[in-house]
Order: structure tokens, then sequence, then C-alpha cells
């Protein structure tokens, strides 16, 4: 950098040059000029991070990390962030550094969110809050989805890619009485004929007041979520209903009131256009 003989900084950057004058005033930032960051509650922070949990990336050791991952670890220390719990966010930013490396682990990334999210939790309110399931506590996993379920009217949507027939066997009876209940799902070779014979079975033996459940399938790239929709409510479930905390840490919570209108009726849509089993 050279100097000016009229006493301005003379920058020399990348071939061109630019004279700057470090006496004149500079702008003052007051605290009413400062972008403000729009604060979110603590139900729509938690569903986010419900929605982060169930979308983490593989981040596979050996390959280099795409837009994507990028992108999703962004918005993962963000909504660590505004969680607010500082020895989350820093044990994030570690294991995030250490992709890659020799103590690349992927659950390292993931342990902070899930902390998050039990933080959070507690300040959410009880009716939205939903349930963090720690691995192996199947019961639990099936006592949350079974709450959501007796909480409907008439109406019930579930959307699970790889729903089986232990539908029909675990949550079928505890559906309300004259309910309809829609399974939006994928065909897939090892549970087709299972969950058929459930449906036929469940059709012909049913009370008349029982609940009546239909099941339709589409392609497999138009389904990913797992989700309980009750009308426009949204209950976001991070894992098949079937396997739902057997092995890993699940989530189940409800999406905030736009997020679960488009999906409400984005499902809704694709449920026009299934084919039946």
């Amino acid at each position: 950098m050279g100097v000016n003989p009229s006493g301005c900084d003379l920058i020399v950057c990348y071939g061109h040059r630019k004279t700057v004058d470090k006496t004149a005033p500079r702008p003052q930032w007051t605290k009413s000029k400062m972008p403000q960051a729009k604060t979110i509650s603590p139900d729509e922070l938690l569903a986010l991070l419900a929605a982060a949990i169930k979308d983490a990336p593989r981040l596979n050791y050996g390959y280099p990390l795409s837009d994507d991952d990028l992108s999703w670890l962004g918005r993962a220390e963000a909504l660590i962030e505004a969680a607010g719990y500082m020895p989350s966010l820093v044990d994030f930013r570690f294991a995030r550094d250490d992709l890659g490396t020799y103590t690349h682990d992927r659950s390292s990334v993931l342990a902070p969110l899930h902390a998050a999210y039990g933080r959070v939790e507690l300040q959410a309110s009880r009716l939205s809050k939903g349930t963090f399931i720690p691995p192996g506590e199947t019961w639990n996993g099936y006592s949350a989805i079974v709450k959501i379920l007796q909480e409907a009217k008439k109406d019930i949507l579930v959307v699970d890619p790889y729903l089986d027939a232990s539908f029909f066997l675990d949550f079928a009876p505890i559906c309300p009485h004259g309910s309809l209940v829609r399974c939006l799902s994928t065909k897939r070779s090892e549970f087709h004929g299972g969950l058929v014979a459930a449906s036929n079975r469940w059709e012909k033996d049913r009370s008349s007041d029982g609940a009546r459940i239909e099941v339709r399938y589409v392609s497999h790239s138009a389904l990913h979520d797992r989700a309980i929709i009750l009308e426009t409510r949204v209950w976001l479930v991070s894992q098949s209903i079937k396997d739902i905390a057997k092995k890993s840490p699940a989530s189940v919570s409800l999406a905030d009131d736009e997020l679960g209108r488009m999906k409400a009726s984005h499902y809704d849509q694709l449920w026009s256009q299934g084919q039946s089993t």
C-alpha cells in the first residue's frame, strides 16, 4: 500500500488503484439502523430443527461436501445459534470443521442439533412441541404416534414411503371410530404383499363404525416425507412409522401453520393422483 501526498491511502489491489480518504467521516451504525434479525417462536424453531434433523445429508467420509451439504450445514448452524445454547453451537462448529479429517464423525454433527431440539422443546407450547425420542425407546415412539392419531376428528392422512402391514396391527385399532384414514406410500416389493393382505383383512373384519383405511401408492421420487396430517395440522415424523426410534433418535413435531398448509395441500393433490393397492 502506497501513501498519496494528499494524505489519503493509496490502495493497489489486483492491478486497480483506489484512493481512500481516511479523513472523511465514516458512517456510524446505531442500534436502530442495524439490520434486525427476524425472531421466530419456539414452536417455529422446533419445527425447523426437526426438519433439519430429518433432512440431514449423509456427509460420507472421503467425499467432498456438495453445495447442498454446505447449505444444510449453514442452516443447521443458524438454527443451533437461534436456540441460544452455546455449548451445542461450539460442539457443532468443531464437528463441522472435522469433516473430511481423520476425526470425521457425522453423529458429532447431528448431536448438537438434537441437543438444541431438546432445549427448544422445553420452551415450546405443550400442544406444539412434539416429542424427541432417544434411540431404543420404541414404546415412546409408538405412544407419540398414537396420541396424534387419537386427536383426529374424521380425516387422517398418513404419509410414509415405507409403510408396511404393521400399521394395521399397531395403529389401525386406535384410530377414531368412523374416521377415514388415507395412507400414502410407495410400492415396495418387500412390503407390498403384506400391506395388501393386512388392508384386505382389516376391511373384511372391521366393525361398521371402525375406521375406514385406504392405501394408495405414488412414485418413489414423489415421496420423501414422513408425516401425519389432520386436516391442515401437519405432524412431521423424522423416521418411518414402523421403525421409529428403533436404532437412532427420532422426533415428532408440529409444522408451523404456513408449512402445514403447503404440505397438506401438496399431499392431498398427490393422493388424488395415487394408485390404489
